[in-house]
């Protein structure tokens, strides 16, 4: 069986926000690698193409360089704002060659299941949920109609396999095919000044959040969580090092501080390696204390990423699972003074959301010991619980690929229009990294993540063009 597994751009090539993201941030489809590492223990043929590490290539191009390997089947992967991107290939390849099976997974399709099939021929099978196992019975032939998860067409009907009952032990799955991944680990580039060495990767040693926050898409895997034993992520860390030359790690997971025995062997399993790897990870508020921070130390922890979302508590009540702003400043405070980077994830333009209450988010992002900050435009997904009804609470454009989090897609009622929202998101990122304190942390930043640099000057003419449009 020969099988093509494909990554979309995510948004249209001619995109000038494309041309500074594949400078600023390019990450592996581990979903893709993993799915395609249990394919190939079955002797299937696998292939990795990958969009987003060849911005300019158009849809047609890639849809014509995949018919040409005579592919059986061939998957893609989609997030919501890459849906459409992904869509237009799979429609160029039916047109040239309608044998071809195609089926889609991912976390927009997940949520979107037969509904999805419905409205979109050149799809043939949508896998929802974890698409490791379901793909392998797609390709192995099994009866459709036995594959949990799976949404197919028959007699001009759509049809959907069993509810997923069985989830894998994560470590019964082989580590993810990252050789098959164009150019890796040095095509694929860590966020700027989010690592101290390079190359990095991606591994995903968890999967799930058991928190239910009101933004957040759960399609894929509802209220699971999961994670790799310690000893299994260490073999996985030693083997990127040995094989790839990797240097630093950023886990890819939800909740990586949730379970503190697996999060203390593990750092005590990283400590004793003869080849001291770094990694980033992101905490969970409220899972953050100094005997948990030590342990991270030991084990090579270089940067925490935390989610803050909002400086208003009235916002955090309404959207974010059990957080508050007392609690956020204490364990944000004891990362800083335990000598850990600590970005912020910030979220603006909420139902409910006021002048006021954003304002009140840029006063505590510069009131707080952040190395670093990002900020999201509030996006209702599709599959997210305050997407229901989200109509009566605001103006939305449902355009699936206008939905990368940087665009606002929703505007609620008491902010007014788009243009106030895209105003404050300007004074965010410029009153953040236009004050003085952030001079001595650009000192800091050249010597800890001094590749960074070497980037940025190397995308110096189009990180500009970038921010003299914001």
């Amino acid at each position: 069986m020969s099988v093509i597994l494909f990554n979309p751009r995510g948004r249209p090539h001619t995109s000038a926000k494309g041309d500074v993201h594949s400078l600023a941030c390019v990450m592996p489809p581990i979903g893709l690698a993993s799915i395609a590492a249990v394919l190939r223990q079955e002797q299937c043929r696998i292939s990795i193409y990958d969009a987003a590490l060849d911005f300019g290539v158009s849809n047609a191009e890639w849809a014509h360089r995949i018919v040409q390997q005579s592919p059986e089947i061939v998957g893609f992967t989609a997030t919501t704002s890459g849906f459409y991107d992904a869509y237009d290939v799979c429609e160029k390849i039916k047109e040239r060659n309608a044998d071809i099976r195609t089926v889609f997974g991912g976390v927009h399709v997940s949520w979107g299941g037969g509904e999805i099939l419905k409205n979109y021929p050149a799809i043939d099978y949508i896998i929802t949920g974890e698409g490791e196992r379901a793909m392998l019975q797609l390709v192995s032939d099994d009866p459709v109609d036995t594959i949990e998860g799976l949404a197919y067409r028959q007699n001009g009907s759509i049809k959907l396999g069993p509810g997923r009952r069985k989830l894998y032990n994560l470590d019964d799955l082989p580590f993810p095919a990252y050789d098959l991944l164009p150019g890796f680990p040095r095509r694929y580039l860590m966020p700027l000044f989010g690592y101290p060495q390079q190359p990095g990767a991606n591994i995903a040693s968890s999967r799930g959040c058991v928190y239910q926050c009101s933004f957040c898409d759960r399609s894929v895997f509802q209220k699971s969580f999961r994670h790799n034993s310690p000893e299994y992520t260490v073999e996985q860390m030693t083997w990127l090092n040995r094989d790839f030359g990797v240097k630093h790690i950023n886990f890819y997971d939800d909740l990586f501080t949730l379970n503190r025995t697996r999060v203390a062997r593990l750092c005590e399993l990283l400590r004793t390696q003869k080849s001291r790897m770094s990694f980033n990870c992101i905490a969970r508020i409220g899972h953050i204390d100094d005997e948990l921070i030590r342990l991270l130390k030991l084990g090579g922890c270089w940067m925490v990423n935390v989610g803050i979302e909002s400086g208003d508590q009235d916002i955090l009540d309404a959207h974010k699972d059990r957080l508050s702003l007392e609690m956020i400043r204490r364990d944000i405070t004891r990362l800083h003074n335990a000598g850990i980077w600590v970005k912020g994830l910030f979220m603006m333009g909420f139902p409910g959301e006021t002048e006021k209450s954003i304002a009140r988010t840029r006063e505590f992002a510069l009131s707080l010991p952040l190395k670093d900050a990002n900020i999201t435009a509030f996006t209702p997904f599709p599959g997210a619980p305050i997407t229901h009804g989200i109509e009566k609470l605001g103006a939305f454009d449902n355009d699936w690929s206008k939905m990368d989090c940087e665009q606002f897609v929703f505007v609620p009622h008491s902010i007014g229009s788009k243009e106030k929202l895209e105003q404050h998101y300007r004074l965010f990122i410029k009153g953040f990294y236009q004050r003085p304190a952030m001079r001595r942390i650009y000192r800091t930043m050249l010597l800890q993540s001094p590749h960074s640099y070497w980037r940025l000057l190397k995308g110096a003419g189009t990180f500009l063009r970038y921010a003299s449009g914001l």
